[in-house]
C-alpha cells in the first residue's frame, strides 16, 4: 500500500501545537480563579488537588498529540521534545511553591522514547505511547510529591468476508473495531483497501469505493465494497487506515475468508 506518511506530518504538527495550546489555556483558566480567591486558599487540600488534576490533564494531552504526531510521519524525539516544553511551562509558575516535574519515556521493547507503533498484516493494528512522571511541589514548610503514569494507546481490529461474484468481482464485507485505552471509541475517518492480485509485495492498493456503510456507534464500523481482482484465486487482502477522534493513525491488514 503506498501511503506517504510524511504528507500527514503537518496535520500532527498543528496536533501538537493545538494542545500545547489548549494546555496553556486550562492552565492559565485555573491560575486566574485562584488568583481571584482569598489568598488562605493556597493551602487548601481542595484546591492543589485541583492544581494537579489540570497539570495532569496537560501531561495527558501534550502525549496525545505526541502520539499522533509520531503515527503521522513524525520523529520519536517528538514525545520527549514536547514533554520539556510542557514542563517548562509548568515550572514557571510558583503558585503552591516551586513546582518540578519528572518524567521517564518508557525505553523497553517494543517501546522506544516511549512510541510504539505496530502495523501488521494479521488484522490488528497499535500506535501507543507511554511515559511516567513525578510532579513534586517544594515548599518552605514540606515538600509533596505525585506520582503518575499515562498510557495512551488506539488499536484496530479489522476482519473481513468476501463472496464471489461473476468473473473476478467480489462483494467484500470489512469490519473494524476502534479502542482508546481498551474502551471502545469513535472514528474520525476511515479509510479501506484492497490488494489489486493478492500479493502486497506489488504494492497495488485500490481505493474501495463502499456502497453501504454501517456505524454502530460503540466504536464498531462495517463497510460493504465490490472489488476487482486480477484473477479469481488471488487472496482478497484488505487495509484498514483509521484516525480516531483524537487525530491519532493506526493501521492494519488482514485477508479475508470466503463465505
Amino acid at each position: 500500500m503506498r501511503i506517504n506518511l510524511r504528507t500527514r506530518k503537518n496535520s500532527g504538527q498543528t496536533l501538537v501545537i493545538t494542545a500545547l495550546v489548549i494546555s496553556l489555556l486550562t492552565l492559565s483558566i485555573f491560575y486566574g480563579v485562584f488568583e481571584a480567591s482569598r489568598r488562605s486558599e493556597m493551602d487548601n487540600l481542595t484546591t492543589l488537588n485541583d492544581y494537579v488534576f489540570v497539570t495532569k490533564l496537560g501531561l495527558k494531552k501534550t502525549v496525545i498529540s505526541s502520539l499522533a504526531n509520531f503515527s503521522s510521519g513524525g520523529t520519536n524525539e517528538i514525545l520527549a521534545t514536547n514533554l520539556n516544553k510542557y514542563v517548562s511551562i509548568v515550572g514557571n509558575q510558583a503558585y503552591f511553591g516551586k513546582v518540578s516535574i519528572l518524567f521517564t519515556l518508557l525505553d523497553v521493547p517494543p517501546y522506544q522514547s516511549g512510541l510504539h507503533l505496530s502495523w501488521d498484516s494479521e488484522g490488528t493494528g497499535l500506535s501507543s505511547a507511554y511515559a511516567n512522571y513525578s510532579l513534586v511541589f517544594t515548599k518552605t514548610e514540606a515538600n509533596l510529591q505525585f506520582k503518575h503514569e499515562t498510557n495512551i494507546t488506539t488499536k484496530l481490529d479489522v476482519e473481513g468476508t468476501y463472496n464471489q461474484l461473476e468473473g473476478t468481482a467480489r462483494n467484500v464485507t470489512v469490519n473494524c473495531k476502534i479502542l482508546n485505552e481498551g474502551e471502545p471509541s469513535l472514528a474520525k475517518n476511515i479509510t479501506i483497501s484492497y490488494e489489486l492480485d493478492g500479493d502486497p509485495s506489488n504494492q497495488e492498493w485500490i481505493n474501495a469505493s463502499s456502497t453501504n456503510n454501517i456505524d454502530y456507534g460503540n466504536g464498531t464500523y462495517r463497510m460493504s465494497f465490490i472489488a476487482e481482482t486480477e484473477s479469481v484465486n488471488d487472496p482478497m487482502l484488505i487495509s484498514a487506515q483509521v484516525y480516531d477522534m483524537r487525530g491519532i493513525f493506526v493501521l492494519a491488514n488482514a485477508t479475508c475468508s470466503e463465505t
